[in-house]
């Protein structure tokens, strides 16, 4: 069934009426180095957001140390030593307004929208000789709600139920995206994205937890700012970006107390 669901989500994306495909590469180096990784690291990231007749689908993942040999990581011994890290998921929306031909728009707010998303992530990590595996896949389905913010290009908040097989319950995941512009002539254009996604519990129904426990919250956010740099070259707009990540991480993978901030470096190609 997850598969077939899967098939159908990618179906979306080949059958959308428009693509913008991205791939982005990421340098850092103050990471934890008990998560399976060590503290300097190199990301791969590949999206594409599409729309299609209903809505839209974006589709993203990241690759950790893409060009990593992990035979040899692993026979080292080292903490620092890890094999690829994969994480990523595919997320369809469906517009009420387009589906029912009513405008579900009221003030600042311009639509709503059915989210659903699968999420997974894989990897492992070499420490002594002892092999760790952190593979997880995690389901949501909520709403989207798309927002005019003056002087964005758009804003979007969600609010979603976080369904995680390996726990006992669900949880609430509220997130957003966003993007704001700036156009000052083809020497100066600058761009400031971004996404954030927090959840007050992680939906075990542990007795011994209380709704706002520290070891069920979360943050995830990732700002980007980035310079137009394809603009200034060839006179083609969102072309190449090159510029800086903030990852700030609040309990990361939902572990009480891993919190990390690294400022990234990064470069980004569009296609």
């Amino acid at each position: 069934m997850r598969n077939k669901l899967l098939a159908a989500l990618l179906g979306l994306i080949f059958g959308a009426q428009a693509h913008a495909v991205s791939v982005s590469l990421l340098k850092g180096d103050n990471f934890r180095d008990d998560l399976g990784y060590r503290k300097d690291k190199v990301t791969m990231t590949i999206e594409n957001f599409s729309v299609w007749e209903l809505g839209t689908v974006f589709f993203y993942y990241d690759i950790t140390e893409p060009t990593t040999n992990d035979g040899n990581s692993a026979d080292s011994g080292r903490r620092d030593a890890f094999s690829n890290q994969f994480f990523g998921g595919i997320s369809p929306t469906f517009s009420l307004t387009k589906m029912t031909g009513k405008e579900w728009s009221a003030g600042a707010l311009k639509d709503v929208s059915i989210r659903l998303e699968i999420e997974n992530g894989s990897g492992a990590s070499h420490f002594n000789g002892v092999s760790q595996n952190y593979n997880f896949q995690n389901y949501f389905y909520g709403l989207q709600y798309d927002i005019a913010v003056p002087g964005f290009d758009f804003v979007s908040l969600n609010t979603v139920i976080r369904d995680n097989p390996q726990d006992r319950g669900v949880g609430l995941q509220i997130g957003g995206f966003w993007q704001m512009t700036w156009d000052y002539g083809r020497w100066n254009r600058y761009k400031f994205t971004g996404f954030f996604a927090t959840s007050p519990w992680d939906g075990d129904q542990d007795p011994d937890k209380t709704f706002l426990s520290k070891r069920g919250r979360y943050l995830t956010t990732q700002p980007q700012l980035l310079y137009d740099l394809g603009y200034g070259l060839w006179g083609k707009q969102n072309r190449v970006e090159v510029g800086v990540e903030y990852a700030y991480f609040l309990n990361r993978f939902q572990q009480k107390d891993k919190d990390e901030k690294v400022l990234q470096y990064m470069a980004k190609i569009s296609f």
